[in-house]
């Protein structure tokens, strides 16, 4: 058999930061099994890189050299335990601990299952396996998906996964099926549980939310180092879920932090203060000091797709909330103004309360010295609908285009905010859109697929556009710590004729990241890429 799947893309951040030159290779291609679904491609420079691979009951456990990117090993493992509802859920990878999470579901009972196998990386092979991490009565459905190792519609994303910012401990998150089929009416049922990174189990229990689900609305979980969860909640005024109060022009609604904790199975609350503004998107990171940051997209005016800044609080660990130095950070005009059309700043310049449209928070970075990194991307899609002798058609074409970065440093200060011109789109998501952020000491490197016209884009022109799946050229923007902005151009994928995913690549060890070429449906090929003098 074949060695079957691995693209590895591999360079240095400091190398890139120093103005070296960037050459890559292509290794031999391989090809995966058919019918098989691709589960995670993970590992280090001293055990070695595993894809694994699931076909029907059946796991491929395929081990790569991490230096010549060689297959070394290719081993079939069968799953007797797996039945009609079995569905792999995550690869886990605590660095030198890698476990591959997996769940059931019994009809006849109404039980949900999560289990997890260990793999150890060096020895290829599975050390433990089918452990049960937890079960519980039926859990809400997640999306339905068709699975490729089934002929049949099967359901995901039932649970969430969070780490805290060391990557040592883990929170399983999920939602209990409501009993109550009126919003108006049903409290929801959260489990919430933590393990560490050997996956024993911490503690774990499953809560009632203090609002009914037409009040609110769960928007982020977290985990601290100390096992502590927490749940960011958006809490409308009325279960009429209005944006606005009429009466006095103010948000209708606020957020609050829920604190869960091992000895306690209270609710610790903490009401977030957010003044006379609109939070858009909102999410919950740990940052060095054991402390919760809270950061929010804002906007002046209600149900607005756009936004004028960013809002930023702590939580310390006595569960108080406070707004982080000046809380509101306002996006600066000549910042967003530029790589736009003339047209497009003559009617920003008119407002003063310009706001940067369809921002989605993609990375929240904390740093050691207390420094935040904010990334932002603009994201939206556009449904048109069309009638043609009496049929109708409806076609929604996807958009992730310019990258808005802003650093606040520790004192509180807006360092600067930088926009990352580029203009992707597709008919059907591809999975090669968006960006990868990677950091180190020397700054932020924002890698993805772009036009080569883009590379010396002049500030006074938008950004020509890249269609998702239809080649392009790998670029790395690097930001330094001071704002400084540099681009590179790693290689043109069209030369080689291969396509590849850059949000899917993911550290190998310190500076060393894995990504995936492809070269047809099942085909792929080695890619390594390198800085030399």
């Amino acid at each position: 058999m074949k060695f079957l799947f691995l693209a590895s893309l591999l360079f240095s951040l400091n190398a890139i930061a120093q103005n070296k030159k960037l050459s890559f290779k292509l290794g031999s291609e391989y090809e995966l099994p058919k019918r098989t679904e691709d589960l995670s491609f993970f590992g280090n420079s001293n055990d070695g890189i595993v894809n694994l691979s699931l076909k029907k009951d059946e796991l491929h456990i395929v081990r790569f050299d991490a230096t010549s990117l060689e297959g070394t090993t290719d081993k079939v493992i069968e799953l007797p335990e797996v039945t009609r509802n079995f569905n792999s859920e995550t690869l886990v990878d605590f660095g030198n601990n890698h476990f591959w999470l997996h769940s059931d579901f019994d009809k006849i009972q109404g039980l949900d299952y999560l289990y997890y196998d260990k793999i150890e990386v060096a020895a290829n092979k599975i050390s433990v396996s089918n452990k049960l991490l937890l079960q519980t009565t039926r859990i809400a459905a997640g999306d339905m998906v068709r699975s490729n190792s089934f002929a049949r519609m099967k359901s995901v994303s039932k649970y969430d996964y969070s780490f805290d910012a060391q990557h040592k401990r883990l929170l399983v998150s999920y939602r209990l099926y409501p009993e109550e089929k009126k919003d108006k009416k049903n409290f929801d049922k959260i489990g919430l549980f933590v393990f560490d990174e050997n996956m024993n189990k911490v503690w774990g229990r499953e809560y009632t939310m203090p609002y009914t689900e037409a009040i609110m609305d769960n928007s982020d979980f977290s985990i601290d180092a100390n096992g502590n969860a927490y749940m960011l909640a958006k809490v409308y005024d009325s279960d009429s879920r209005k944006e606005k109060d009429k009466s006095t022009g103010l948000p209708a609604y606020h957020f609050e932090v829920l604190k869960f904790t091992s000895g306690d199975k209270k609710i610790i609350i903490e009401p977030i203060k957010v003044g006379d503004y609109f939070i858009g998107q909102a999410s919950l990171v740990e940052n060095s000091l054991n402390e919760m940051v809270i950061t929010c997209t804002y906007s002046k005016k209600p149900n607005s797709r756009s936004s004028d800044g960013i809002f930023l609080a702590m939580l310390d660990q006595a569960g108080k909330i406070t707004s982080f130095k000046n809380g509101y950070y306002e996006f600066p005009l000549n910042e967003l103004e530029k790589f736009e059309s003339a047209r497009k700043k003559r009617k920003m310049e008119k407002k003063d309360d310009y706001e940067a449209p369809n921002l989605k928070v993609r990375n929240l970075l904390i740093e050691s010295d207390g420094s935040v990194l904010l990334a932002c991307e603009e994201s939206y899609s556009i449904t048109t609908t069309t009638y043609i002798n009496g049929v109708t058609t409806s076609t929604t074409t996807f958009y992730n285009d310019d990258i808005l970065a802003a650093k606040i440093n520790a004192a509180g200060q807006m360092e600067w905010v930088r926009k990352i011109p580029k203009r992707q789109f597709g008919a059907m998501p591809l999975n090669t859109m968006s960006f990868k952020l990677i950091s180190d000491a020397s700054g932020y490197y924002f890698l993805y697929l772009d036009n080569l016209k883009n590379i010396h884009l002049p500030e006074d022109m938008e950004p020509k556009a890249h269609r998702d799946g239809r080649g392009g050229q790998v670029i790395v923007t690097k930001i330094d710590h001071t704002g400084n902005v540099t681009k590179d151009l790693l290689f043109d994928t069209r030369d080689e004729d291969v396509t590849i995913y850059p949000t899917k690549f993911s550290r190998l060890n310190g500076n060393q990241f894995v990504g995936r070429a492809k070269l047809t449906k099942s085909t792929y090929k080695p890619l390594l890429i390198t800085v030399s003098k």
